[in-house]
C-alpha cells in the first residue's frame, strides 16, 4: 500500500525527494489514524492503525491490517517502534 494522501485525509512525517520515507502519522477521511514507516513511498514494516470509534486498534504489517490490539498494546507498539502518536487519538 502506497503512502500516499488521499482526498479529505492529512499526513505528517518524514520525507525524502518529494516522498514519505521514515516515520509518520496518517489520517484519513473515515477518521482512522495510521502511525507506521514508508520506504520508497510504501508502507513498510509494523504500523499501528487507531480505529475512528477510539475503542480499537489493529496492527500493520506492511501496510495491511493483521489483528486487532488493545489501545494500550497499540500504544505500547509505537513507543516501542518509535512511531509518533496521533495527537488527539480517535475517540478522544
Amino acid at each position: 500500500m502506497r503512502c500516499v494522501t488521499l482526498t479529505n485525509s492529512r499526513a505528517q512525517g518524514e520525507f525524502k525527494a518529494g516522498e514519505r520515507e521514515g516515520r509518520g502519522v496518517f489520517g484519513f477521511a473515515s477518521g482512522n489514524v495510521e502511525s507506521g514507516f514508508c520506504k520508497q513511498d510504501a508502507r513498510v514494516g509494523e504500523g499501528v492503525r487507531w480505529k475512528a470509534d477510539g475503542r480499537r486498534a489493529v496492527r500493520l504489517r506492511d501496510g495491511k491490517g493483521v489483528e486487532y490490539i488493545s489501545l494500550e498494546e497499540a500504544r505500547q507498539t509505537a513507543e516501542r517502534l518509535g512511531l509518533p502518536l496521533p495527537s488527539p487519538l480517535p475517540g478522544a
